[in-house]
């Protein structure tokens, strides 16, 4: 089974299997960008279920940020693969390193690991106020499948939708 081929990204973006000394960087980009209370914690479980595994997406840093360092770890995906069935949990991209196809990266790289794990399809839930995240995953052959309500609460207590996307590998040759 093919998935299908993407456009290049950036050849600067080296995308990895995680290991254990990425979880802090992993930790503080969650905190940065989801929530900010126990990000470690609650990467650890994302990653306790059996089958799921993270990937980082390495880039060069920032002049300013790391002035000596050859990369920094910029982003981050989370998923898990069941028998057939593949979900991704978590994506984050560090805001110094947005709009460089980090995302992209990590969410191609994930498909194609999972597609080599034997999965036929591919879930995840994103929030309906978050259309840059909703169109990097159509960008990638995501399509929407249903809609959970009040699936998500906004730091201010708010309830939000969540849509339901599936990617379909056989679909994707």
């Amino acid at each position: 089974m093919r998935v299908r081929e993407f456009e290049t990204v950036s050849p600067e973006i080296t995308v990895r299997p995680a290991v254990p000394d990425d979880l802090d960087a992993i930790a503080d980009i969650y905190g940065a960008v989801f929530d900010p209370i126990q990000p470690r914690m609650a990467v650890e479980q994302y990653l306790s279920p059996p089958g799921a595994f993270a990937l980082v997406a390495e880039y060069p840093p920032a002049p300013k940020s790391a002035p000596n360092a050859e990369t920094v770890i910029a982003g981050f995906i989370i998923g898990q693969a069941v028998t057939e069935e593949a979900e991704i949990f978590s994506v984050g991209v560090a805001d110094a390193f947005r709009r460089h196809g980090l995302g992209r990266a990590l969410v191609t790289k994930l498909c194609v690991s999972m597609a080599a794990m034997g999965a036929t399809s591919a879930f995840l839930e994103v929030a309906v106020d978050n259309p840059g995240a909703i169109a990097l995953y159509e960008a990638v052959a995501f399509e929407i499948v249903g809609r959970r309500k009040d699936y998500y609460r906004d730091p201010g207590g708010a309830r939000i939708d969540a849509l339901i996307m599936r990617f379909d590998f056989a679909s994707t040759a």
